[in-house]
């Protein structure tokens, strides 16, 4: 895992692009770059707004009504829930990185999501969030091992976010993780036939974490060897 935390709160980095073109970062003494580049402006701000939005007009919001047993109320108030959320992000579309810049995993999502014919603003919300929050794309990519093609998505989503939760360290990132796999099972299977033409879409393997990935989430309170050592 990264070493520079180990002596020093922070270390010099230089922002450049791999042979993608994607943006990352070389930082001074790591043996692995850090894919992408995490704009500090932008995740306590705006981005910090948004994902706020979501986890409490989304998923408290779809916690709650479930809790109550309110499925149908759920998916006739959806619509308007997903439109104040897009009004929002609005905001943050001249931030967002094009395309041809985008890490790897990303860029995969958002080319998946395209063909597939899935909602654009949605398609926006997520890639930009991904590229750049790091815990939130780490993750997905952690989650993406567990994907395959070829077989039925829907219980190898709920097994992938399972493991997502056994391999937290921290007990508020496990809480956070049963929210999420409890509203994203309830959406997932309300909007099922989009959720299944967008998986078989994607080609996880991209999207899956690297070794260089994988040397930076060590980092963050994740056993991303969870599998493969007793922690």
């Amino acid at each position: 895992m990264i070493q520079y935390w180990k002596y020093q709160e922070k270390q010099e980095a230089k922002v450049t692009r791999n042979k993608d073109g994607a943006l990352i970062m070389k930082i001074t003494g790591e043996k692995e770059d850090f894919p992408g580049f995490p704009r500090g402006y932008l995740l306590f701000g705006k981005l910090s707004k948004l994902k706020h939005e979501i986890k409490n007009q989304i998923f408290n919001y779809a916690w709650k009504k479930l809790e109550e047993g309110k499925e149908t109320e759920i998916k006739q108030e959806l619509g308007g829930i997903l439109e104040r959320i897009y009004t929002l992000a609005e905001d943050t579309k001249y931030d967002q990185v094009p395309y041809e810049r985008m890490f790897k995993p990303v860029k995969e999502i958002y080319r998946a999501w395209t063909a597939a014919g899935c909602n654009p603003k949605l398609r926006d919300i997520l890639t930009f969030v991904l590229q750049e929050d790091d815990s939130y794309r780490f993750r997905l990519q952690f989650l993406a091992g567990y994907l395959k093609n070829g077989k039925d998505p829907i219980p190898q989503l709920e097994k992938g976010l399972n493991m997502v939760e056994r391999a937290e360290v921290i007990g508020d990132m496990k809480e956070r993780i049963r929210l999420l796999k409890r509203g994203l099972m309830f959406y997932v299977n309300h909007r099922k036939e989009s959720f299944e033409r967008f998986f078989k879409e994607v080609d996880w393997k991209k999207v899956r974490l690297s070794e260089a990935d994988k040397y930076h989430f060590r980092g963050k309170y994740f056993r991303v060897d969870y599998e493969l050592f007793d922690y």
